[in-house]
């Protein structure tokens, strides 16, 4: 072994955050006692990589250097999570020691990020989408991950990924004996959805119209009423006509998935996440040791449908206050901080007591007046001031719907896709006097300023829906009917 101190650097990216620093992983080898360290507010996974990595890399044929081994992953003051750093600091050891030739690594700029496991094998990792992400706007084009994290990098045209399955194919891009090829942005036919069909509801019509307004203008939606009249089936038909949304968005609400499930492939629609209501607080706002995205955010951009909305956690429904209101949801732990997206549409469906049958003119409630107040009181008013549309929902008599046409979902996706391009492009404006009709209407009824404006959004979307460019006196009937009048009932 020479008697000099070997040096090489490689880049890589923290997989524990959506916002990926790059991180430089740093190579030291000195003569002397064998011994191994690594450095940078490296967490247990990543302490644990030179190990993988010695068995990894005398699989793979090639040799563990001898000496001492320091590995610094810089910056040093954020920490490390995860076992993405594995590859980089196996490559990295092997170009300090002088065993691959390093012509490639420092002509261009790469970002290297997978697994290793004991016989020399690459495994995907979580979070490679914003480490991709953010490798791009820093100019890096090149790119080499686990072959099954490939449905991720084909999220990014121009970029050249190459897919590895094991350490020996790595080295081979690196020194040349393999090529890689820039990803092409492929159309791919849509997937076909699986959400139930509108054309299925029967009697519902008024809950339908006012579920496609909902999902047109993202407002924010409670379905009330006895078991069995229908919610939770129209709540799920939401998904299939929810409006088209941008290639950004997509990206951004994929970026999220992919620091849970490695494999991502670009969203093709927005995600309806409809989580049970024992999940915790931390699985519906986020947290976990590293930090993680919850429910809100996994419904970034589409919608999070909770079902028997009572029977959740008190305290994950008041957590909703903040992404409901700012789009975003700020976890702050003793071991960091993160910001995550969170715009999403909140569908909500309850039974008016906790029998269900309150208000059922068919049958008796045998809930005392306190469990009734008890029973509603889970939910507290500032969350129900943040829910736009109030609907209660009645049971129907299939025997008076036998002669229907009903109204497909194509059909009301068609005219959601249209009112939220309108919405977006040209929305609908609010003349003096319809602003007075608002004005005076909500004054009897004793609404928050937030029901305001709640409603004059609403009115617009009802006038979006009907192809208007402004808003008519029947518009703003409308949304105060379901905007306002609504909550006092």
């Amino acid at each position: 072994m020479p008697n000099r101190t070997r040096y090489f650097r490689i880049q890589s990216a923290n997989p524990s955050s959506l916002y990926s620093p790059g991180v430089t992983v740093e190579i030291v080898i000195t003569p002397g006692i064998p011994r191994h360290t690594v450095v940078g507010l490296a967490q247990g996974a990543v302490k644990e990589s030179l190990d993988r990595i010695r068995a990894a890399l005398g699989a793979a044929g090639y040799t563990f250097p001898r000496g001492a081994i320091t590995v610094n992953l810089a910056p040093a003051d954020t920490r490390k999570d995860g076992s993405a750093f594995d590859l980089p600091i196996a490559l990295g050891i092997l170009a300090a020691d002088g065993q691959m030739r390093t012509d490639a690594l420092q002509q261009a700029a790469w970002l290297i990020m997978g697994e290793l496991t004991l016989d020399a094998r690459v495994q995907p990792v979580e979070g490679v989408m914003p480490a991709i992400l953010d490798a791009r706007k820093e100019g890096v084009s090149n790119v080499i991950l686990p072959r099954g994290n490939m449905p991720e990098a084909s999220a990014f045209p121009g970029m050249h990924v190459g897919a590895v399955r094991c350490l020996k194919e790595a080295v081979d891009i690196l020194e040349g004996a393999q090529a890689i090829q820039p990803i092409t942005n492929l159309t791919q036919a849509p997937l076909p959805t699986t959400a139930p069909d509108f054309a299925i509801v029967i009697g519902q019509e008024a809950c339908v119209r006012t579920l496609a307004l909902a999902a047109a203008g993202s407002h924010n939606v409670l379905l009330t009423g006895p078991p069995g009249c229908g919610k939770t089936l129209m709540a799920r038909c939401m998904e299939g006509i929810l409006p088209s949304w941008s290639r950004s968005l997509a990206l951004e609400a994929t970026c999220l998935h992919s620091l849970r499930r490695p494999g991502m492939a670009l969203l093709e629609r927005r995600p309806f996440r409809r989580p049970h209501h024992s999940v915790s607080t931390a699985g519906l706002l986020g947290g976990g040791t590293p930090l993680r995205p919850g429910e809100v955010s996994l419904a970034h951009g589409g919608v999070l449908f909770l079902d028997e909305l009572p029977e959740f956690h008190p305290g994950a429904l008041e957590g909703l206050r903040e992404p409901m209101e700012e789009g975003k949801v700020t976890l702050s732990r003793a071991n960091g901080v993160e910001e995550y997206p969170s715009n999403f549409q909140l569908v909500a469906a309850m039974n008016p007591c906790p029998c269900g049958f309150a208000d059922s003119p068919d049958r008796r409630c045998s809930c005392t007046d306190r469990r009734r107040k008890m029973y509603r009181a889970r939910i507290s008013g500032p969350l129900l001031d943040r829910i736009d549309m109030h609907i209660p929902v009645g049971r129907v008599d299939p025997a008076r719907h036998i002669d229907r046409d009903p109204v497909s979902s194509s059909a009301w996706a068609q005219r959601v896709d249209r009112a939220s391009t309108r919405l977006v492009e040209e929305p609908p404006v609010i003349d003096q006097t319809e602003e007075q009709v608002l004005i005076k209407t909500v004054a009897s009824l004793g609404v928050s300023m937030r029901t305001v404006a709640s409603i004059r959004r609403i009115a617009k979307t009802v006038a979006a829906f009907e192809e208007a460019d402004r808003v008519q006196r029947d518009h703003m009937a409308e949304a105060i009917r379901i905007g306002g009048h609504s909550r006092l009932i």
